[in-house]
């Protein structure tokens, strides 16, 4: 009985640990239509207004401890304070010294304060107070004419990604210290190849590891502080998936049709209840969360009629916590040990929306919050710059 007993606890236990080496595979051809809300993931919404002393429209944005970062379009990197008031400017669009031709993608180290701006084939460096201090090159390192596509701190490295979106590239990423000096690569495995439809895949961190996919891998890999790589998930193999070769058509109708039959991972994060991929797929563009426990998919999003589109949804999350409007574009940060998850939200659409049927009848959770969201949008001005939204997760 001993010997038996002993020769099932092995089996129990290899049968445990090979169950965990299984990797968790996404598949958008398996998501079903089970509807999440924004209560069910979340308990509290504000909105903080940006000042107006310098209107911009936006690219993206960084949350840190002590202030909102914004690629301010044609105009550079703009500071706030967690009030919404303007701190400061950094760096020009141009092409003198100092100034940069792009600046769509950045990153701060929250550890100096130093800002990180990517540009064509380069990054450029500022400091806490705005400075300008150097130059990093890396276009030796990146495919497609050095273009590269986003930037990261970690570590205190920096971080660049190439997607492998010309089908020409050396590596999936590189990481250089602060000096343009290179510390590790992750060398490319896919042959090379040529296509007409250019990509980007995307990077996001979660409890301290960084994470990368590419829309021509089937997996998507995590980065520990040690710079060891683990792959962490799997997207499914089929004809779904984007192909590592040229779309040859007769027609835009026809590309577009191909286009519609692919599936694109857009953008992912983790928090620490849901795996969240925004995609779009066939019919529809939404927000997948994944549950890690569980693995069950549900969906945010909102059918409507866009002429000349076959996508039937937009990908958001519905608000019922004050019925304001539903969310897109989500970023996540952690803050003191909580989750949150933000977005900008223009006072334009924050207006046509508050004036509107489905927001006068809506019945949200806490209708006092309705009523202040109210009250700030109607001391609003259409032309306002973008209001930032932080949304508290469960």
């Amino acid at each position: 009985m001993k010997i038996v007993y002993f020769f099932s606890l092995i089996l129990i236990t290899f049968s445990c640990n090979s169950q965990d080496s299984i990797l968790y595979e996404i598949d958008p051809r398996n998501f079903v239509e089970n509807k999440i809300i924004l209560s069910e993931i979340a308990d509290d919404i504000t909105y903080i207004p940006l000042d107006n002393n310098i209107p911009f429209t936006y690219f993206n944005h960084v949350i840190t401890p002590t202030s909102c970062y914004i690629a301010a379009k044609g105009i550079g990197i703009l500071e706030f304070d967690r009030e919404g008031n303007l701190i400061k400017k950094i760096g020009s669009r141009g092409r003198g010294p100092g100034e940069f031709w792009y600046g769509m993608e950045f990153a701060v180290d929250e550890r100096t304060g130093n800002v990180y701006v990517l540009d064509h084939g380069k990054v450029k460096v500022y400091s806490q107070s705005g400075i300008f201090l150097r130059d990093i090159f890396f276009k030796e390192y990146i495919g497609g004419y050095g273009m590269g596509g986003d930037i990261e701190i970690y570590n205190s490295l920096l971080f660049i990604p190439d997607y492998l979106s010309t089908g020409d590239s050396k590596y999936c990423w590189v990481f250089l210290d602060t000096l343009g000096n290179l510390v590790a690569k992750k060398e490319n495995s896919v042959p090379p190849f040529h296509t007409n439809i250019v990509t980007k895949g995307s990077i996001y961190r979660f409890e301290n590891k960084l994470f990368y996919y590419n829309y021509f891998n089937d997996t998507i890999y995590s980065i520990s502080s040690d710079l060891s790589i683990n792959a962490a998930y799997l997207f499914a193999k089929g004809d779904h998936r984007w192909p590592r070769a040229m779309i040859e058509t007769n027609s835009q109708s026809q590309f577009q049709s191909q286009l519609f039959k692919l599936f694109r991972p857009l953008m992912m994060f983790e928090t620490e209840h849901f795996i969240v991929l925004l995609y779009a797929y066939l019919e529809r563009s939404a927000i997948s969360l994944i549950d890690k426990k569980t693995k069950k998919t549900f969906l945010a999003l909102k059918y409507e009629e866009r002429p000349g589109s076959m996508v039937k949804s937009k990908a958001c999350i519905i608000n019922d916590l004050d019925g304001g409007m539903p969310l897109p574009n989500l970023n996540y940060y952690v803050e003191d040990g909580k989750e949150y998850i933000t977005t900008l939200i223009n006072p334009f659409d924050l207006k046509v929306y508050i004036s509107g049927d489905e927001f006068k009848n809506t019945v949200p959770k806490y209708p006092e919050k309705k009523k202040e969201l109210e009250r700030l949008v109607n001391s609003l001005k259409e032309t306002d710059n973008p209001v930032l939204v932080l949304v508290s997760l469960k």
